[in-house]
């Protein structure tokens, strides 16, 4: 059973110290992966001739339409922020269902890509580039798929153990911080994207 829906609900203050926790964790997984980045462009600047002809091997339609698949999937996921403030829980967990089973997509291109890299012969050890390429879209696809597990956890609605004026403060908290998760892999997908898929490509 889940907490049926009500009015709005205000959880400004609870917000206000739910957010620093969040954005510190974002800010700092963005570093890493930044850091990344740069050893990334390092490495490129000093192997043009290589990390051209590798990124050659990449399908940036492919890429693309992943990336389409999870903006489409955070569209849904802030959708539901927007029926959880006002109450409507029901509604947002159905928000959340639809941005998941959009972000399976996402799952099921990646393990195909991997498939036809793999079949062809191209692994970690083939050179550079596809080191990189493995290590990123790896390290990516492990922060998809805890937002996947998030966000699952956060479409069973408030806690049907909690009455509903402390499971609705809390569950709304939780949404904004996943949320703000899933956003944040979101974002993280297009730049891998923009610097393994279309950096060098003709």
């Amino acid at each position: 059973m889940h907490a049926h829906d009500g009015g709005p609900v205000t959880t400004a203050g609870a917000r206000h110290q739910r957010a620093p926790a969040i954005w510190i964790f974002i800010l700092m997984d963005c570093s890493s992966f930044g850091l990344l980045f740069l050893v990334f462009m390092i490495e490129r600047m000093r192997q043009v001739a290589l990390f051209d002809q590798s990124s050659h091997h990449l399908n940036a339609g492919l890429g693309f339409f992943n990336a389409c698949v999870l903006i489409t999937s955070s569209w849904f996921v802030a959708r539901a922020n927007v029926f959880g403030r006002e109450g409507q829980f029901d509604a947002a967990r159905r928000q959340l269902w639809i941005g998941m089973a959009i972000a399976a997509i996402f799952a099921v291109v990646k393990v195909f890509e991997y498939y036809v890299k793999v079949s062809a012969g191209i692994t970690v050890k083939t050179n550079a580039f596809f080191l990189f390429y493995y290590a990123l879209t790896g390290i990516h696809l492990v922060h998809y798929l805890g937002g996947m597990v998030i966000l699952g956890i956060l479409a069973q609605g408030p806690s049907p153990f909690l009455p509903d004026a402390e499971a609705r403060p809390h569950y709304l908290r939780w949404l904004e911080g996943g949320s703000l998760y899933w956003h944040m892999v979101d974002l993280l997908w297009i730049f891998i994207f923009s610097i393994l898929y279309l950096i060098g490509a003709r």
